[in-house]
C-alpha cells in the first residue's frame, strides 16, 4: 500500500503509491502537500572534510566561531568508571583511582580544541532544516581514547589485586570471584586445572585482565589453551577437538590411582598421568596403569599394599607348613 511521505523535509506531504494509479485512501489527504517531482531533497556537496563539513562550511566556521572547550562533568566521569568498576569487579571504584582518572581525562579534554557550530546561514546549501545552536566537535577526544584511558586504570586495579591475592589478602582473595573478571579469571584458571596444563599465575593474571576486556580475546586464550592440551597429551587431541577435557577423558585413571596410591582424586595433578596419553596412537591400557601404580615406590606405603603383602606372607606359610 502507498503512503504520504516528507523526504525533503519542507513540511508538505507527498503521495506515494505502490503501484500505478494508486490512490490515497479518502480522508487521508495532508493539510499541506505537493507532488513527488516537488519532494526532492536538496543535493549533498559530497566534498566533506573528516567532520562532515563542506568547504564553504569550514570557512563560514572558521570566521564566525570561537574556540571552546568540551569537557565532561565531574559527575559524568566518576558515572563512567564506577559502572566500569562494578561490571568488571562487582566493587565500587577506589576514590584515588576514580580521581586519577577524573583528572587524566579532564586534562586531555580541556588540551583539545573544538568549535560551538551554529546553523549555517545561507547561500550554503546545508543550511536547510538544521537546528540552532548545534555543536560539532572538529577536534577532541575520541571514544577510542577515552576507552584507552578506562581501560589502563581497570588494568592497573585488576594487576593490584592480582598480586594482593598472590600475598595471602583475604579480602582480595574474597573478591577475586566477582565481576566480568572473576569471572574471566576463574574460566581460564579451570582451563588450565582441567587441561593438566601447567599453570604461571603472572601469565594467568595477563590472560585474565586483557581476557575480561575483550570476549574474543577469552574465547581465543582458551582456544590456546586446548591447544596446548593437545600437544601434552597427544592420544587425547581428536576427543579435545570435541570440547572434551583432559581431566573428564582421564578420569578412569585418576580413580584407578587414587584407589592404589591412596590419594585424593581431586588433588592429584593431571601431570602425573601424562605418560598414559603421550602416544598419539592411543590411551595405554587400564590394566597396565594400575601394574605401573603398584611399582610406584609410593605403593609400599599405602594400607593396601601393607594388606596384600600381608595375604602373601600368609599364603606362603601355609604353603609350607609353618601355619599353627
Amino acid at each position: 500500500m502507498g503512503s504520504w511521505q516528507d523526504k525533503d523535509s519542507d513540511g508538505k506531504q507527498s503521495w506515494y503509491p505502490s503501484y500505478d494509479n494508486e490512490e490515497p485512501p479518502k480522508g487521508s489527504t495532508p493539510k499541506n502537500t505537493e507532488t513527488a517531482e516537488q519532494d526532492k531533497p536538496a543535493e549533498k556537496d559530497l566534498t566533506t572534510n573528516a567532520a562532515g563539513l563542506t568547504p564553504a562550511e569550514v570557512d563560514y566556521y572558521n570566521t564566525t566561531s570561537k574556540p571552546k572547550t568540551l569537557i565532561s562533568s565531574k559527575g559524568e566521569i566518576t558515572a563512567e568508571i564506577n559502572e566500569a568498576f562494578g561490571t568488571m569487579f562487582g566493587v565500587a571504584v577506589p576514590k584515588e583511582i576514580n580521581t586519577a582518572f577524573f583528572n587524566e581525562l579532564r586534562a586531555l579534554q580541556m588540551s583539545r580544541s573544538t568549535k560551538p557550530v551554529n546553523k549555517p546561514k545561507p547561500p550554503l546549501k546545508s543550511a536547510i532544516n538544521k537546528p540552532d545552536d548545534v555543536d560539532v566537535v572538529i577536534e577532541g577526544v575520541s571514544t577510542q581514547e577515552r576507552k584507552d584511558i578506562l581501560n589502563k586504570y581497570l588494568k592497573q586495579y585488576a594487576n593490584e589485586q592480582l598480586t594482593a591475592v598472590a600475598l595471602g589478602d583475604p579480602k582480595a582473595i574474597a573478591n577475586i570471584n566477582k565481576g566480568t573478571f572473576g569471572l574471566t579469571y576463574t574460566t581460564l584458571k579451570n582451563a588450565y586445572a582441567n587441561n593438566g596444563i601447567p599453570m604461571n599465575l603472572g601469565e594467568l593474571g595477563r590472560l585474565s585482565v586483557e581476557s575480561s576486556l575483550n570476549p574474543k580475546v577469552l574465547e581465543s586464550n582458551v582456544n590456546l589453551i586446548n591447544l596446548q592440551a593437545k600437544t601434552y597429551y597427544p592420544a587425547l587431541a581428536d576427543k579435545i577437538d570435541k570440547g572434551f577435557t583432559v581431566k573428564q577423558l582421564l578420569t578412569p585413571y585418576i580413580n584407578s590411582r587414587a584407589n592404589i596410591l591412596e590419594e585424593d582424586a581431586d588433588s592429584i595433578d593431571l601431570k602425573e598421568l601424562q605418560s598414559v596419553a603421550k602416544d598419539p596412537k592411543g590411551l595405554m591400557n587400564l590394566y597396565e596403569y594400575e601394574i605401573s601404580l603398584r611399582k610406584n615406590p609410593k605403593w609400599r606405603f599405602t594400607k593396601n599394599a601393607q594388606d596384600q603383602l600381608g595375604a602373601l606372607a600368609r599364603d606362603l606359610t601355609k604353603m609350607f607348613g609353618l601355619a599353627g
